[in-house]
């Protein structure tokens, strides 16, 4: 193993709990002064994945945007709070927004291990919290995420989360390599497509990531019920040997569970494989935290069947070199 995995993903995974417990108390020194009209979220790539577990678990009553791009959406002004959220500090998309926010006078709060970003919030005053680095984004998703709950409970906008963050830790101790490489074995040789209910979305498209990034393999992910109104008349003419993964939470409406299992049903009919994974307990959080570190793990294992290095993103980078530097 040690051959393959050079740069020890699989410490970096057993060891995501403790991420989150130091995470508790990072992000507690900043407060956000009301009126808040709306969030948004910045980021790519890893650092998007913040903007949607917030927006699945937490029941905030202003809208939430998740901005994978160059810019704000023109509605934001000086009332919209703008998480800027990007792990090395150099993602281009990001800084642009950063720019971006700042130009509509907007109240921004950075994250970030370091780079550029650091820079311009230094120049600036802006908000800052400053996050371990050395790892891959992916798998850093506790140290961008918690952060965020401390502010938005700490500016009175949610509750606070400490207890909740705090039974995450727990149950996120508990060992499910087995089954993360039970499923990784049968996922060889075949395309995975993750699906959730729309507020689970952060899970598939982490999921989908992992699979991605790890075992440099193609996955893709999508909700239903949108699915249900296109996507499965694809699997009548299918070219490939696709594999259905139905992660369902315990809160997903009736009528959604319904329709997992009508459509895996389906997905059978046209030969395709299927599974459906059952996220229970009471802390959503927590839900959602360790389903994310089971999708790592099976993106882990996967590439370990592809003997693939899971941690380099060579055509990432690669691209980033094409692209050159991006000047505005």
């Amino acid at each position: 193993m040690d051959n393959i995995d050079k740069e020890n993903m699989l410490g970096v995974l057993d060891n995501f709990w403790r991420q989150c417990e130091e995470s508790l108390q990072l992000g507690k020194n900043i407060k956000v002064e009301k009126p808040v009209n709306g969030i948004i979220f910045c980021g790519m790539g890893g650092s998007s994945y913040p903007g949607e577990i917030i927006k699945g678990c937490s029941d905030i009553n202003i809208p939430i945007e998740i901005v994978r791009d160059y810019e704000v959406p023109l509605w934001a002004n000086k009332e919209t709070l703008v998480f800027i959220i990007t792990y090395s500090g150099n993602t281009e998309e990001s800084l642009s927004c950063f720019r971006s926010a700042k130009a509509r006078g907007s109240k921004i709060v950075c994250i970030t291990s370091g780079g550029e970003l650091v820079v311009a919030c230094e120049k600036t005053g802006t908000n800052l919290v400053r996050i371990p680095s050395g790892i891959q984004p992916r798998s850093a998703t506790g140290y961008m995420t918690i952060p965020v709950l401390n502010i938005l409970s700490r500016s009175k906008i949610i509750e606070d989360q400490t207890d909740e963050i705090v039974g995450m830790v727990s149950i996120l101790r508990k060992d499910v390599k087995e089954n993360a490489k039970a499923l990784a074995k049968r996922l060889v040789d075949k395309v995975p497509i993750i699906y959730t209910s729309n507020r689970l979305m952060a899970v598939a498209r982490l999921w989908k990531a992992a699979i991605n990034e790890n075992a440099k393999a193609q996955a893709f992910f999508n909700a239903l019920p949108e699915a249900n109104h296109n996507e499965i008349n694809g699997f009548v003419n299918k070219r490939a040997d696709f594999y259905g993964i139905f992660i369902e939470d315990i809160d997903d409406l009736p009528r959604i569970k319904k329709r997992m299992e009508i459509t895996k049903e389906l997905m059978q009919e046209w030969e395709c494989h299927t599974l459906i994974l059952k996220l229970t307990g009471s802390n959503q959080l927590a839900r959602m935290f360790s389903a994310i570190l089971m999708g790592q793990y099976v993106g882990y294992y996967l590439a370990l069947e592809y003997e693939t290095d899971p941690t380099p993103v060579e055509m990432v980078e690669g691209l980033k070199k094409k692209l050159g530097v991006y000047i505005k």
